[in-house]
Formats: C-alpha cells, sequence, structure tokens
C-alpha cells in the first residue's frame, strides 16, 4: 500500500483542527467528545455555518472514536470512504461539542455515528461514516 502524502500517524493536531480550535474531551472504548469553536470563516452567503463545517465536525468525532479502537502497534490511522450528514438546524458562529461512538470495528473497515449538538444543547447535525483501517507495512 503506497503512503499517503503528507500523513503524519503521529501528529496530534493539524492546521485544520487549528482552524476549528478542535480539543478531543474523550477518546476511550469507541467513544469520543470533541468540542469546536467555530468563528466567522465557516459562515456562508446566507450567515450560516457551512454544511462542510458541520460535516468537518462531525466527521472528526467518528474518526476519533474509531481511532480510540486501533491498536497502534498495528494500524497507523484510518481514512474517511463515506460520510452521510443529515442537517438538522442552522448553526451560527460559537461553540459545537460532537459526540462520537463505534457501531461496528472489523479488520479492515469500521463504522461511526456523531451528533452535533450547539452551545444551547440543541442537536443540529447527524452523521455516520465508513473507515478503511490503515494496516501500518
Amino acid at each position: 500500500m503506497s503512503p499517503i502524502r503528507g500523513f503524519d500517524p503521529s501528529a496530534t493536531t493539524s492546521a485544520m483542527s487549528e482552524l476549528m480550535q478542535r480539543d478531543i474531551v474523550r477518546m476511550a472504548d469507541g467513544e469520543s467528545e470533541v468540542h469546536f469553536t467555530m468563528g466567522e470563516q465557516w459562515v456562508n452567503m446566507q450567515g450560516i455555518l457551512h454544511g462542510g463545517a458541520y460535516a468537518s465536525m462531525l466527521d472528526t468525532a467518528c474518526g476519533v472514536a474509531a481511532r480510540s479502537l486501533l491498536d497502534t502497534v498495528v494500524y497507523k490511522g484510518q481514512v474517511t470512504l463515506e460520510l452521510k450528514t443529515s442537517y438538522l438546524k442552522a448553526g451560527y458562529p460559537g461553540k459545537y461539542i460532537a459526540k462520537g461512538n463505534v457501531l461496528r470495528r472489523g479488520k479492515s473497515v469500521c463504522y461511526a455515528e456523531a451528533s452535533l449538538y450547539n452551545d444551547k444543547g440543541e442537536m443540529v447535525s447527524k452523521a455516520s461514516t465508513t473507515f478503511k483501517l490503515l494496516l501500518k507495512e
């Protein structure tokens, strides 16, 4: 398997994580809780958060939950194969909490889901993901 260009499995953050002001609060036993502070740069022309911002937060929560189950001796990480996002309520710049959990993990594929909440505790979006698990070579 060829390496992913620029992929560093030991990295704990990325430019995107910093832009979303990501804070991993829980990462254990196939579950995650990730906090985000989304700024004005995430707002679309309608004055609400772009759908891609929601998708990124949810994908992150699912990925953190999946990674919590990976044996780092065997796996170097995972990549998203599929992300289905349901948008339930418009969002605005501010604080968000995404909670993810693994539905099933196999040897090469992992399925997870996540819910996204605004600072009022209202669920604003949900997602389900399929990940390809990346073996170390």
